[in-house]
């Protein structure tokens, strides 16, 4: 009964208990293939999250041969803790947890210095004319500068000697080019001059050949047609 059921629909009994394994096996590559794809873009979504997240710039300052240097740059974000609204700024390299920075030096770009005991400081540049007005320092004298300036200008006139085409460079080719305007203008002139002496020759060469057509015109005779026989041809 059940296989003249199938035999009806189409099928028979060795298709149902064996599948075809060929098209089984290119459905699984195709599934693989889908889930790779995914998998893809699942992380460049991944990959874009992260980068939008962490838009804050750190730049790490340490001491070095006492010099205060940069010396690491990072990336980080500022995250929101608990539910009153606090937030800290989370570094991606270093995994570090600080406080939210309040001195920002150009736009989403914090600079830190790490003390001797390993904290790290949010800083800005400090004023270096108050600095010196605190500790009394004296600012550059008007005759030094004066004589500075004096032996700058000395050290220029010196070894720092224009060459002739840095010196007259632009006069010469002013002068060259308005020689080739002059030329230029002399040939055409010329030409021109002789194409108005041309001009009367072109108009007698003209006149001549309208009288030569019109004599041609006058010298034709119209012919006429023979008697016109009953018929109606020409005898």
């Amino acid at each position: 009964m059940a296989t003249d059921i199938l035999a009806q629909a189409g099928f028979s009994a060795p298709d149902i208990l064996a599948p075809d394994f060929g098209k089984m096996g290119s459905w699984l590559v195709y599934f693989l293939i889908a889930v790779v794809v995914a998998c893809f873009i699942a992380f460049g979504v991944y990959l874009l999250i992260l980068h939008l997240k962490f838009n804050k710039k750190v730049v790490l300052f340490r001491k070095v041969a006492q010099r205060i240097i940069p010396v690491a740059t990072d990336k980080g974000m500022i995250q929101r803790i608990g539910l009153a609204g606090d937030t800290w700024l989370r570094t991606k390299k270093f995994k570090k947890i600080l406080p939210r920075p309040k001195i920002e030096m150009e736009k989403n770009t914090y600079w830190y210095y790490e003390r001797e005991d390993g904290e790290w400081i949010n800083f800005n540049i400090e004023d270096i004319d108050r600095r010196m007005k605190e500790a009394n320092s004296y600012f550059v004298d008007e005759d030094m500068r004066l004589q500075r300036l004096g032996i700058q200008r000395n050290l220029k006139d010196r070894f720092d000697k224009p060459g002739f085409w840095d010196k007259y460079g632009v006069q010469v080719v002013m002068v060259i080019f308005f020689l080739i305007v002059t030329i230029c203008l002399v040939v055409i002139f010329n030409k021109m001059n002789d194409l108005i002496k041309a001009l009367p020759q072109l108009a007698k060469a003209l006149e001549s050949l309208a009288n030569s057509i019109a004599s041609q015109g006058s010298r034709m005779v119209p012919v006429s047609p023979g008697p016109i026989n009953a018929t109606g041809g020409v005898l």
